[in-house]
């Protein structure tokens, strides 16, 4: 493995299962599965407080599924119950060999899936960086890419589907209303990847991130961006250019091809594109999500025609 990569591969595994809370921590686990053969996407998303509670949440979404289909269990878990058989309602999550395999099972009454993902490069650590992880987000976070194998069936409707998945991974407290807005983006072709966090909160910009390609991961040193909007402000195309710390730069063009719109507290609103892509010329998938103050986003949509 080059020696530019290690800092990230060598990441303490124990950081992939379950940490301890602090009352009022959060920890959550976000599978995104990109289906543009379907014209669709969907998550599984498992998440858990300091006081024990719990959700498991599967969704699919896209014009296939225009109201969206979606699932929720709540609950209280075990103090030891780990990450390497996770389970709460109709999810099991089990993290088989810790940033490289996660296998995940949803057996709901109208969701179902039976997936295997394996990663493709090492997990991204928000405190490799300079800057850590900005604090009022997490303690912590990783992301990383994978190829995914599922067998999916969506209100009795099967399918088999081979591609790739975006894994998020954060712990530590997080208070969403202080992000007036951020810009989460993926991008992966199996062989290369970008990702970047860009949050603003404070009246600071705050951006994470990393390119890896070439078997090498490096942070990003810039990011230039540009985009467009519907005339209901959901995101339709996106284009960066990424510069990481070696100088290397890759570029992506992106597609919107679906769009859900989520909260997870009323002070934001939520909207998250899933894209095919062009990364260096080359086909890959992608999420380009965008977050609100829920506040200036319903006053701004209204002029987006016209300025935005």
């Amino acid at each position: 493995m080059p020696e530019e990569t290690k800092q990230f591969s060598e990441f303490p595994t124990e950081h992939a299962f379950r940490h301890k809370l602090s009352a009022d921590g959060r920890e959550s686990l976000a599978h995104i599965f990109l289906l543009p053969e379907q014209g669709a996407a969907g998550f599984i998303y498992p998440s858990m407080l300091g006081t024990g509670e719990a959700k498991a949440q599967a969704c699919f979404f896209g014009p296939q599924f225009p109201d969206q289909v979606a699932e929720t269990f709540e609950g209280p878990i075990a103090d030891d119950m780990n990450f390497d058989d996770w389970r709460l309602g109709a999810l099991r999550m089990q993290v088989v060999e810790p940033y490289k395999r996660v296998d995940l099972n949803w057996d709901g009454d109208r969701i179902k899936v039976n997936a295997r993902f394996d990663a493709t490069h090492p997990p991204y650590p928000f405190s490799t960086h300079p800057r850590g992880n900005p604090p009022y987000f997490g303690d912590n976070r990783t992301e990383q890419h994978g190829r995914v194998v599922a067998d999916i069936e969506i209100d009795g409707v099967k399918f088999q589907h081979e591609g790739l998945l975006v894994r998020d991974h954060s712990w530590g407290p997080r208070i969403w209303g202080l992000n007036q807005h951020y810009k989460w983006i993926h991008a992966t072709t199996g062989e290369s990847s970008i990702h970047f966090f860009e949050m603003q909160g404070f009246g600071r910009t705050e951006i994470r991130g990393f390119l890896f390609k070439d078997g090498i991961m490096r942070h990003l040193a810039n990011v230039d961006y540009d985009f467009t909007y519907d005339d209901a402000m959901l995101q339709k195309t996106f284009q960066m250019t990424v510069t990481d710390t070696d100088g290397r730069k890759s570029t992506v063009d992106y597609e919107v091809f679906t769009v859900l719109q989520s909260s997870h507290d009323p002070k934001t609103c939520i909207n998250t594109g899933a894209a095919t892509i062009e990364f260096d010329g080359k086909p890959g998938v992608g999420v380009c999500e965008f977050s609100w103050n829920r506040d200036y986003f319903d006053f701004a949509r209204g002029y987006v025609e016209r300025f935005g």
